[in-house]
């Protein structure tokens, strides 16, 4: 939590005020960015955005069944969010859940299966699937061993 208003997110968010330092300090810390990033010249493009392994940002399911790698390094300004996901086998199935957005999944290793709406789709490595995330899904590793994946959301769900 940044322990800033909804509020005050809001009017920086749509450029109705201007942000001290320390809130900006705020943000960038609870979206895991340098201060430094706010405070770049705007109007600087880039072709390209390389993130390297070493900057990779991580974070893990509220089970501890699903490990993240966020591949795309900072998803505020991305209309998707790239991870790679190493999933563990699921003793108890998870609850379906909803968002905004599409989704889509390529599984590079083990098993996983993929429930989307009444359906139930098992994937195997080299196996994908695509789904609009306004429908109840779930995913979980049906494999022995770890599953590993990579994952897209658009646009993004997870804010680093």
């Amino acid at each position: 939590e940044t322990g800033l208003s909804i509020s005050l997110i809001s009017q920086v968010e749509n450029n109705n005020t201007s942000p001290s330092l320390s809130t900006l300090i705020k943000l960038s810390n609870y979206l895991g960015t340098d201060t430094s990033f706010f405070l770049e010249n705007s109007e600087k493009k880039e072709n390209a955005t390389v993130c390297h392994k070493k900057d990779r940002k991580f974070w893990t399911g509220n089970d501890k069944k699903i490990f993240f790698e966020l591949l795309n390094p900072s998803v505020r300004n991305n209309k998707m969010e790239i991870v790679f996901a190493t999933l563990k086998s699921f003793e108890i199935l998870p609850e379906k859940y909803t968002h905004e957005g599409e989704e889509f999944g390529l599984v590079l290793k083990g098993q996983i299966q993929v429930e989307v709406g009444d359906e139930s789709y098992v994937l195997n490595e080299g196996d994908t699937i695509y789904f609009k995330s306004t429908l109840p899904h779930a995913i979980y590793s049906t494999a022995q061993r770890n599953s590993e994946v990579i994952w897209v959301t658009s646009p993004p769900i997870k804010i680093l």
